[in-house]
């Protein structure tokens, strides 16, 4: 399976621990496609239906779009390195925009 930055895939986040985000749920691949291609593991950041109005840097809400049928909040603050192996069926992709949006709260976070 081909995983490119931007796509949303289903994420398998289990096992979680202390408050980190768990079970099977959508998520972005951030990590970039060249990196996707050679690395055992990807970037992600999880989705979440409990959506939190106005939260960047931590939330951006996602509209719903493809195979992604309910709006969702993605959570930046809880950005991943996670194995392949955890990465299931492609669900749409995040527009440029969006990923625009997402790297500068991420940027923002880390300062």
């Amino acid at each position: 399976m081909g995983l490119c930055k931007n796509d949303i895939h289903l994420v398998d986040f289990n096992p979680a621990k202390g408050g980190e985000i768990g079970k099977l749920r959508p998520a972005i691949i951030m990590s970039q496609d060249e990196d996707n291609a050679i690395l055992a593991t990807v970037i992600v950041i999880p989705l979440s239906i409990q959506i939190e109005p106005n939260a960047l840097p931590y939330r951006l809400t996602l509209p719903k779009r493809e195979k992604l049928e309910q709006m969702s909040d993605a959570c930046i603050n809880e950005i991943r390195s996670l194995s392949k192996s955890r990465i299931k069926e492609k669900l749409g992709m995040i527009t440029d925009d969006e990923a625009k949006i997402i790297t500068k709260a991420l940027c923002e976070l880390m300062v």
